[in-house]
């Protein structure tokens, strides 16, 4: 039996992720700003999505998603190239805490919103992109 194939959009993988991150940055100045908490804050968590969003744009054109794989075998390495962005942006998140002298609950909190927020996105791609894989061909 033949395995199928299948290569992801990097384009539409990489939009979901601009798209996550800057919806989570949007909601934390907003909330920063309505909470009363200042433009400190604000910048902390923006910093923090942008951070996220480097990090997550330099694993993707690592992972390479446009390279046709087994289906079996892109999930497992989807997993595991997930894990390692997650890793990355935590170490990169560190040395924003001691290089910037930036808060520790507002890193890690706009840390965790934005992960999230790229989690949700991400797996909504990935989603699409394999049920048109198993969706019949229209001739």
């Amino acid at each position: 039996m033949n395995n199928p194939e299948i290569s992801l959009s990097f384009r539409t993988i990489a939009t979901a992720q601009c798209i996550a991150t800057t919806l989570a940055a949007a909601l934390w100045i907003t909330g920063s700003f309505i909470g009363g908490f200042g433009g400190q804050i604000a910048a902390i968590g923006a910093a923090e999505s942008g951070l996220l969003l480097v990090v997550s744009l330099i694993v993707l054109i690592l992972f390479s998603p446009n390279k046709k794989r087994p289906v079996a075998t892109l999930a497992t390495l989807w997993s595991a190239t997930s894990f390692i962005r997650f890793l990355a942006a935590l170490g990169a998140s560190t040395l924003l805490y001691y290089a910037a002298q930036f808060g520790l609950r507002p890193l890690l909190f706009s840390f965790l919103i934005t992960a999230v927020f790229l989690l949700v996105a991400e797996t909504k791609a990935l989603a699409k992109s394999l049920s048109e894989m198993n969706s019949p061909i229209k001739e």
